[in-house]
């Protein structure tokens, strides 16, 4: 029973890490875009956090996922 918590919390764990770091990916990407390009593809520099991470990530930010 142990094991299988212990698995079950890895993968989460490995699945959490994957998200962040493609989250994290995009972000320095489109971030690295001069202001010209950004408004030509139709983002405003302070709303790339916002694009990025969906509400539904940023309400279970700190929680167990409930």
């Amino acid at each position: 029973m142990k094991k299988k918590l212990l698995e079950t919390w890895i993968m989460r764990f490995l699945r959490f890490v994957h998200t962040w770091r493609a989250h994290r990916r995009i972000i320095k990407e489109l971030n690295a875009l001069d202001d010209k390009t950004l408004r030509d593809i139709g983002i405003d520099r302070n709303d790339i956090d916002k694009l990025i991470w969906l509400e539904f990530d940023k309400e279970r930010r700190g929680t167990n996922g409930k």
